[in-house]
């Protein structure tokens, strides 16, 4: 469990917490943790329009297989964001 620091009177408190349970003070929470959880939900989306316009663009040409491959990155790269969304929850 990561403790974090109370900006108010300096005790130790769970990350987890929206206040300080000495002095009620809000706990600031981590900026690059958040940043982080953008940077990985940009990438997933662009994975998933990329897969899936290959997969559309490889379907009607006729190369069904890679079309297939294609559109499961695609499905894959969803389920990565959603269960990435899903993680601080």
């Amino acid at each position: 469990m990561a403790l974090v620091l109370c900006p108010e009177c300096g005790e130790e408190a769970l990350a987890q917490l929206v206040s300080c349970p000495s002095c009620d003070e809000p706990l600031v929470t981590s900026q690059k943790s958040d940043k982080t959880k953008n940077t990985w939900m940009i990438l997933f989306s662009l994975v998933f329009i990329g897969g899936l316009g290959a997969a559309t663009m490889c379907n009607m040409m006729g190369y069904t297989g890679w079309a297939m491959w294609l559109g499961m990155v695609g499905i894959a790269s969803v389920a990565a964001l959603l269960l990435n969304l899903n993680a601080d929850r």
